[in-house]
């Protein structure tokens, strides 16, 4: 049990370690504030929408598209919406889109379990859409109030130092 205990400290360490980086990369970039906020919020919904396995690539091209984009404010966005943070915005868009769906005509198949399987997608994606653009678009917001903050306070720290 002392084994689990101690490989989960080095996790976490290794976590905040990542997080510290990405967010010293991102304090330091010469990028304007919209710019890193804007990668921020794509980040965002780059890591909400499910991609099982594919949002780090899909992460990686848009970076390469995009030269623009601040690519530690994608990788601190990605990091932050882990496995844990995503489970609740899962949920919610499912219930959002059982809602939201209810009122659109089913897809009939000759098999009952793809008709099941169809629906289910359907609701989940159609909800996930209606959740994560708004957490997207707040996360614009929050980082962009978080990164000239910080900025300030450094730059304040700086003036005093002088």
């Amino acid at each position: 049990m002392a084994n689990l205990r101690e490989k989960f400290i080095y996790y976490l360490d290794k976590y905040r370690f990542k997080l510290k980086r990405y967010w010293h990369e991102v304090l330091t970039s010469d990028k304007s504030d919209h710019i890193i906020a804007i990668s921020y919020a794509i980040g965002t919904e780059i890591a909400i929408f499910p991609t099982p396995g594919f949002s780090t690539a899909i992460g990686f091209a848009l970076l390469a598209i995009f030269k623009e984009l601040n690519k530690m404010a994608v990788l601190l966005s990605m990091l932050v919406w882990n496995a844990f943070t995503v489970l609740p915005v899962y949920w919610a868009s499912f219930k959002v889109g059982s809602f939201i769906s209810s009122s659109i005509p089913p897809i009939e198949t000759a098999y009952k379990w793809l008709d099941t399987t169809i629906l289910y997608f359907k609701q989940f994606v159609i909800g996930n859409l209606a959740v994560t653009i708004p957490i997207s678009i707040i996360s614009y917001f929050v980082a962009r109030a978080i990164l000239q903050w910080s900025r300030e306070r450094r730059a304040s720290k700086k003036a005093k130092q002088l």
